[in-house]
């Protein structure tokens, strides 16, 4: 089988059809048609299941998929190392970084980065911490950033840094400056990330080892959102300090801090495959975050 008939299969199974497959390799309908039925033919069984305009892998389909994701991903990986070889300084990076690393901290690596190499192109790809080791084990991205930390036996962690998680509130609100014990939180109204979000998931253990319980009063994935219902008044937060560190400097949201315990931290970690190559640009990029204060 050759590697311009997986790539037309792998297209097909992701599109779902031949017109659309065909459409993003820039190849005609029937050419396409053609690589699927050379692979059948070869392989001795049915790839597709045509069910009206749409087509559904079927189980034989299902395990080519998976073989021939690895193959082109190994294939690419190979052009890459070659590619370094000759150069080093070329070529392309995807990172994979979770909403709020992407805001407060990203910008400031990716600038550094380009400044130092012009010469690579980077691409970033957001998600949450699970979904970023996903597309870590899909060979999507070269290098992940994430605060949730997984175990799985193909990923390393290396950590970069923890940061301080405060409680904010708006600047008249009768506690804002006044060390409160976590237990004064079941007291407070608060606006949080919605459950099933990584950030969520580490403040609900945080407290609940503490055994003291939190009052969520409202939920939203968004920080920007957080703070601008914080700031009108409508409850108090628990955010990382690099993202409201601004507005407590400017005076529009007030920290409460928290009495008898140490404030919550939250571990930023850099994520990698052990069973991959490792680009030239990813192990200056991973150099970059290593050695930043």
């Amino acid at each position: 089988m050759e590697m311009t008939q997986l790539r037309s299969f792998l297209r097909v199974a992701d599109a779902g059809t031949i017109t659309r497959a065909a459409e993003l390799l820039y190849l005609t309908q029937p050419a396409v048609t053609q690589h699927i039925r050379a692979l059948e033919r070869e392989l001795g069984a049915p790839l597709f299941e045509r069910l009206g305009r749409g087509m559904r892998l079927t189980a034989a389909g299902r395990i080519l998929r998976e073989y021939a994701r690895k193959s082109l991903a190994a294939l690419e990986e190979c052009r890459l190392v070659l590619g370094e070889w000759q150069s080093g300084e070329t070529g392309q990076l995807t990172l994979g970084a979770g909403v709020t690393t992407s805001i407060f901290y990203l910008p400031k690596w990716l600038r550094l980065f380009k400044e130092a190499h012009p010469g690579v192109e980077l691409i970033v790809r957001t998600g949450s911490s699970r979904e970023i080791a996903s597309l870590l084990l899909e060979s999507e991205v070269d290098l992940g950033l994430i605060t949730s930390p997984t175990d799985h036996p193909r990923i390393v962690l290396r950590s970069l840094f923890a940061e301080e998680i405060a409680l904010v509130a708006p600047p008249d609100h009768p506690l804002a400056g006044i060390a409160v014990t976590p237990e004064r939180l079941v007291s407070i109204p608060l606006i949080l990330f919605p459950r099933g979000a990584g950030f969520r998931a580490y403040l609900d253990h945080f407290f609940a080892a503490l055994r003291c319980p939190i009052s969520v009063k409202m939920e939203t994935d968004s920080v920007e959102a957080i703070k601008s219902f914080v700031g009108a008044g409508l409850g108090a937060s628990l955010l990382p300090l690099s993202a409201v560190q601004q507005e407590i400097d400017d005076g529009r949201l007030a920290r409460i801090p928290l009495a008898g315990v140490d404030p919550p931290r939250r571990e930023t970690f850099a994520a990698y495959r052990t069973d991959r190559y490792m680009s030239v640009a990813a192990k200056r990029f991973l150099d970059l975050l290593v050695s930043w204060p």
